[in-house]
């Protein structure tokens, strides 16, 4: 019953971001539709008007291999003024050229009058004769720049919301040109054409998005609904498993000594702990023999994140019952006995599979009465600074755990009698393996080997803090690779 709010709470933002989705999926399919409509409309525009045009040229040129330009120049030759012609009957040869252009105009059913324009005497243009009933002979008529340009070679010009087609009459007897044909469409026309193509294709456009909207509000829809509830249920398991994540670092940090109990055994010590993932394969540990003994390990189990924190944890647990029921034994063999009860407990004897599971571990025995270090490792070495020289004693080839090696095995248990001052540093490989740098490559034991004799003289918790400088400074922006865990302590 708890549940149901919770579900309802997480299915609100599920139909929300639903629709967001689609209404963004729409909304940009409608932009570019409109971005589409636009441009055809623009070409259909430019498109009309060039059609008017071939038309209007269709007309003008077909009416100018037909009417001789000599008649022009005969009609300007014996009617001298404006208006001497009333009536198409009154000549001959206006007549002729006025049928001409009456048929053509309707014909093609011209809105504006077709006209025959000449040059008179003075060089003015005028109007010879017209597709009107009502003749304007010898009318003056201005044609504006691109217009008057285009009178002997012919061509088309839009002028402000007029289209004009000018094709000139041939004239046998002079190359000049003297007589054209003008003809003139209102560019409205062909803007209404392109005009009632835009409406067509917005009406089929809006059908298309009427069935798109259809289709999108309820197959995507779903499929969008039915998305948002899978990531919202996969949310919640993730967040189940990472609550049970932490849960379980917080048992591991349990299981782990504090950081504290260092520094109340050793007049010196700290610990760098950085896990990959929540939870860690690496672990330290110590525990308090008597007065003058104690036992410290640092352990590196197989693998990272959940699984090596559970192999972690079976190493402190088994520690933990080991060493104190094994007080008088030297690290060796202590090790050996670690190793015979996780090799039983994970029941890896004749197993081939999951054979490397296990743990390297470096274990020191430190005896203040007797000033002397026993040291034994597992793939893990113990670095010393004695007396200003730092050395390395390497642990045995030897993992804790896994069947691929005889069960029973020996480590060697090295002595070191160390002065006062001495320092002691375990730490698991995670450290020395971190890719980073300028050319991407491993820190390196070498130069972990030259970072602390650099700081051997600095306190070890400033120490600490220029290891964990170095450290995030060589990785830089690069993932971190594995656990990384160390231990320095002054003996």
């Amino acid at each position: 019953m708890a549940q149901g709010p919770a579900y309802n709470t997480l299915a609100a933002p599920s139909d929300r971001s639903a629709r967001r989705i689609l209404v963004i999926l729409f909304g940009t399919l409608l932009v570019l539709c409109a971005a589409v409509i636009a441009a055809a409309h623009w070409h259909e525009m430019k498109s009309q008007r060039e059609e008017a045009l071939d038309r209007l040229a269709t007309i003008a040129t077909g009416l100018a291999d037909q009417i001789p330009a000599r008649h022009a120049s005969l009609l300007l030759e014996k009617y001298t003024s404006p208006g001497l012609i009333i009536k198409p009957t009154q000549d001959a040869r206006y007549y002729v050229v006025h049928g001409q252009l009456r048929k053509a105009a309707a014909r093609n059913g011209m809105e504006c009058p077709l006209l025959l324009v000449t040059k008179d005497e003075r060089g003015d243009l005028v109007i010879v004769a017209t597709s009107e009933e009502r003749p304007r002979f010898r009318a003056s008529l201005d044609l504006d720049a691109p217009l008057s340009d285009l009178y002997e070679t012919g061509g088309h010009a839009v002028v402000g919301d007029e289209l004009n087609v000018l094709a000139p009459l041939a004239d046998e007897q002079s190359a000049i040109t003297t007589s054209a044909i003008l003809a003139r469409s209102p560019a409205s026309a062909a803007m209404n054409a392109a005009y009632a193509a835009l409406w067509r294709n917005i009406a089929i456009a809006l059908v298309l998005f009427g069935l798109a909207a259809l289709v999108l509000f309820r197959s995507v829809g779903r499929w969008v609904q039915q998305t948002e509830a899978d990531k919202l249920a996969l949310a919640s398991r993730n967040l189940d498993i990472t609550d049970s994540i932490t849960y379980a670092a917080k048992i591991q940090r349990a299981l782990v000594p504090p950081p504290q109990a260092y520094r109340e055994l050793f007049t010196g010590a700290f610990v760098i702990d950085r896990p990959k993932d929540l939870v860690s394969g690496d672990f330290h540990w110590c525990h308090r023999l008597n007065d003058d003994a104690c036992i410290v390990a640092s352990g590196d189990a197989t693998g990272h994140g959940l699984p090596g924190a559970m192999m972690a944890a079976i190493g402190c647990s088994l520690l933990n019952e080991i060493v104190p029921m094994n007080a008088d034994k030297d690290p060796a063999e202590l090790l050996n006995l670690l190793n015979t009860r996780v090799v039983t407990t994970l029941h890896q004897q004749g197993q081939k599979r999951g054979a490397g599971d296990g743990m390297d571990i470096a274990l020191c025995r430190i005896d203040r009465r007797q000033r002397e270090i026993l040291f034994a490792g597992a793939f893990r070495p113990l670095y010393w600074l004695h007396e200003g020289q730092l050395s390395i004693i390497n642990g045995d080839r030897k993992p804790v755990g896994g069947s691929h090696q005889d069960l029973d095995r020996k480590y060697t248990c090295h002595r070191l009698a160390y002065s006062a001052g001495d320092r002691i540093y375990l730490f698991s490989d995670g450290y020395v393996d971190q890719l980073g740098g300028p050319e991407h490559k491993r820190f390196m034991t070498t130069r972990l080997h030259q970072l602390i004799e650099a700081n051997k003289h600095m306190p070890l918790d400033h120490q600490a803090e220029l290891l964990e400088k170095a450290f995030l400074d060589w990785k830089g922006a690069e993932e971190q690779v594995d656990d990384v865990c160390m231990l320095g302590i002054a003996v």
